[in-house]
């Protein structure tokens, strides 16, 4: 992957970090345009980035720990930016910049990824795999954000302490409404990732399932975001409970894709046959 593109979307987002938090404090409405059109700008340079790594390796730059960081952010980053133009939640930038740069930070500090593609990874099944992984885990992160912007509304209106923040959210039951639009998109792109992931393990080892960590953890989070979403369904689990464990769900999906392979090495990586 190209380290100087890669540095420069990590520039980028963080130009946009701080755009969107000026938006935040100043209350100046021309920062509503002028910040997710920073955040775009990395998004386009990302989209190089990912772009140029995938042809010079001939095949999608995601196999790698760092490329997966990469490509990750980068999903997220896009999926951001077609919801602020459906739906105008210019605040929620205020997270998603500052994660899209910890994550792109994070990508490079990793160093370019080297090594052929692994034979377990040559398969037609990667392309559907992680688009349906990256895209449900993406959508888990917005609703992360606004579970975060939700908590911390909820606290300055039971403290009455109501802070500049106030004025930009919105209101308790648009966010805990936008939460429950993101769990509805987010679950069924998380299952099918999940689907295309045991298919590809079927055809190319012979079984479905084998008891991986990577398996294992992705079938927790599964089985957590499907409870939380009948609980808001036929429970009426909503508001500050639903957040929190919004967030408790995401923290689990980002741990492990964050942490889980170097811990726990496994073939779902390529490098156990």
């Amino acid at each position: 992957m190209d380290l100087t593109l890669l540095k420069a979307a990590a520039f980028a987002y963080l130009f946009a970090t701080v755009s969107f938090t000026l938006y935040l404090v100043l209350l100046r409405d021309f920062l509503s345009r002028f910040s997710p059109a920073v955040l775009l700008a990395g998004f386009v340079i990302h989209t190089t980035a990912l772009g140029l790594a995938s042809f010079q390796t001939g095949y999608p730059a995601v196999t790698q720990p760092q490329e997966a960081l990469s490509f990750f952010c980068w999903v997220m980053v896009g999926v951001y930016l077609v919801v602020q133009l459906k739906y105008r939640i210019t605040v929620l930038g205020s997270i998603i910049a500052p994660l899209a740069f910890l994550m792109s930070f994070s990508a490079f500090a990793f160093g370019p990824g080297s090594g052929e593609l692994p034979p377990a990874l040559k398969t037609y099944w990667l392309p559907f795999h992680i688009t349906f992984a990256f895209l449900g885990n993406a959508v888990f992160a917005l609703a992360f954000g606004v579970s975060l912007m939700y908590l911390a509304e909820e606290y300055q209106l039971k403290n009455k302490k109501m802070t500049i923040l106030y004025r930009r959210f919105p209101s308790l039951e648009t966010l805990d409404r936008l939460n429950y639009m993101f769990l509805v998109w987010g679950f069924p792109l998380m299952t099918l990732g999940i689907i295309t992931g045991s298919l590809w393990a079927g055809v190319h080892w012979g079984d479905y399932w084998s008891w991986e960590p990577r398996q294992i953890a992705s079938t927790i989070a599964w089985l957590f975001y499907g409870a939380l979403l009948h609980g808001r369904i036929t429970a009426g689990l909503r508001g500050k409970k639903a957040a929190f464990l919004t967030i408790v769900g995401f923290a689990v999906v980002l741990g492990y894709f964050l942490w889980g392979d170097a811990v726990f090495p496994n073939r779902h990586s390529g490098r156990f046959e």
